[in-house]
């Protein structure tokens, strides 16, 4: 990609992220964009349909970065032999997608409080799904059920619990540091809340 296109689409993303903050997106305006992006409504229209289709390819976008660093850690996971690795596995894709979410933090601010079920949602919680699937597998491969219950609750819960730390983490206003919170979500998903609390309270 030229240049200066490059350099005008991300102007153009970063201004729907900046009017994103403060109004909704039915409420915004092609107008309002360019103005933003210090471009004319043609140029808009050379690279979008609408602000839907901005949208759309934003989240894409993401997306996309996402899914090339899923990729790579997913391989290493289905490599693993014991419940060692599979730990160490698990960390560094957590560190990953929250550095990813760091990076990017205005972008997935806003996007996850917009009250409306976006694909990044979706997508990235298939990608975490895929990756919990595996590592449950990789430690308990031929169990169709686990300390009796069904293998798909298991996963439902665990995909459920890690993504909604994820997200809390991204909208904290008082967010621990990445390898704080890395270290938060492999306690709670490998010992479990109330074993932590009984822990200390006992």
């Amino acid at each position: 990609m030229d240049r200066r296109v490059r350099k005008t689409k991300t102007a153009i993303k970063n201004a729907m992220i900046t009017l994103l903050k403060t109004e909704k997106l039915d409420k915004i305006t092609v107008n309002q964009i360019a103005d933003v992006a210090d471009i004319n409504r043609a140029t808009f229209y050379q690279h979008y349909l609408d602000k839907y289709d901005l949208l759309d390819q934003i989240e894409q976008e993401m997306i996309e970065q996402m899914q090339i660093n899923f990729n790579e850690k997913i391989m290493r996971l289905k490599a693993v032999e014991n419940a060692e690795e599979a730990a160490i596995v698990f960390k560094e894709i957590s560190r990953a997608v929250l550095t990813i979410m760091h990076d990017d933090l205005d972008r997935y601010r806003v996007l996850l409080t917009m009250g409306r079920n976006y694909e990044i949602e979706q997508k990235i919680g298939e990608m975490i799904g895929e990756m919990i699937e595996l590592n449950l597998k990789s430690l308990l491969p031929n169990d169709k059920e686990i300390a009796g219950i069904p293998f798909r609750y298991f996963h439902a819960f665990v995909l459920g619990s890690m993504w909604s730390l994820m997200r809390t983490w991204v909208l904290d206003e008082a967010r621990s540091t990445i390898d704080e919170q890395v270290e938060n979500i492999y306690k709670l998903m490998y010992q479990g809340p109330w074993r932590i609390i009984y822990e200390v309270y006992h």
